[in-house]
């Protein structure tokens, strides 16, 4: 059997300028997938038509997320086969594509609509549907960027203003906001869907991750601040977090048994290659992606902690996104405290 990476069918655009940053190393706001769940069948990835969807949209940021503001668009691609995927027909009752709702400021982007019959699909020649937005970390999403995403436009759009209509950029003239495409493949043949592939576990040199932010870390957290949050831990769990200036930490992943599935293309069988996405707001990983061929293996990389930090601490906040190149996803978040080295003793 033949493994191969499927085409990538979920597309990220993201805003950005030039950087010699690593790909892992995040230093502002950033869209890094979409989650696809379909209503009523727990751990598929595609939809079909007709099905209710929910997407959601993970996002990052250094340090703390602010409080998002986002405007999306769901709509059925117009039949191209080159360049960037353009709307054909909108798809009306998008719950959540315009957020966040007035009763909760700090809400993620988590939109839900139907697929459009099998009927309305094949007229435009649709073999997925997509999500056309803006997220923006401060200000609203524009009107006008959202206009040109539907004509196709993405190259320097003011995607985020102000409350007089001007655009917000960053103090070297970046948008603050994020373009996001994403494409969601329409699966016809519901005998072998596809399906999300699966986090097992996150290891830190070869040990459990330690708490207190071994399954997550707080939206509100601050960046400094964190060895307070380590009083509580017993000696063992504490002595996990790092020093600054230590030597670099084996970060190991694990996924679930069928995460990697076999599937046909045309007659010919393949089987799913995970791409694993290592992704942090501080220090530095020795790679930025890795990937994964068989599901009882662990995929590594090592994370260099920072050399030096405040006296009380600097958090971390590790993002780790799997990706199956045909639209499964699956995203966990750690954190970890680094520590100022500890004082020299006193000579006797």
């Amino acid at each position: 059997m033949r493994r191969a990476l499927g085409p990538v069918l979920l597309c990220l655009m993201v805003a950005c300028s030039e950087s010699f940053l690593p790909a892992s190393a995040v230093d502002d706001l950033r869209v890094i997938g979409a989650r696809i769940d379909v209503e009523g069948a727990p751990g598929r990835a595609n939809p079909s038509p007709e099905d209710e969807v929910q997407a959601s949209i993970l996002v990052i940021d250094q340090g703390p997320l602010p409080a998002l503001t986002w405007s999306f668009i769901a709509c059925v691609p117009a039949p191209t086969r080159i360049g960037v995927p353009i709307c054909g027909d909108l798809i009306e009752g998008c719950d959540g594509c315009v957020g966040p709702p007035p009763s909760d400021p700090f809400a993620l982007p988590v939109l839900r609509f139907q697929v459009p019959p099998e009927e309305e699909l094949d007229e435009l020649e649709a073999r997925e549907v997509l999500l056309l937005g803006v997220v923006c970390g401060e200000g609203v999403p524009s009107a006008e960027a959202i206009r040109e995403l539907l004509s196709g436009e993405s190259d320097d759009l003011a995607s985020c203003e102000d409350a007089e209509g001007e655009p917000i950029v960053d103090e070297d003239e970046r948008s603050v906001g994020r373009i996001v495409t994403v494409q969601i493949p329409i699966e016809r043949d519901t005998e072998d869907p596809n399906l999300n592939p699966g986090i097992e576990n996150v290891f830190l040199n070869e040990s459990d991750w330690p708490p207190p932010y071994a399954e997550g870390v707080p939206r509100e957290a601050p960046a400094t601040g964190c060895k307070a949050a380590l009083d509580a831990l017993n000696p063992e769990d504490r002595e996990k977090h790092p020093k600054a200036g230590s030597p670099p930490s084996t970060i190991d992943l694990s996924v679930t048994p069928g995460s990697l599935q076999s599937f046909t293309v045309d007659g010919e069988d393949f089987t799913e290659e995970l791409q694993v996405s290592w992704l942090a707001d501080g220090g530095g990983f020795e790679v930025a992606f890795s990937f994964i061929t068989d599901p009882a293996d662990k995929v590594g990389t090592r994370w260099q902690p920072f050399s030096e930090v405040p006296t009380d601490g600097r958090l971390v906040r590790f993002s780790y996104v799997i990706r199956d190149g045909r639209g499964g996803l699956d995203r966990v978040e750690r954190g970890l405290c680094v520590l100022p080295p500890a004082s020299p003793e006193s000579p006797p």
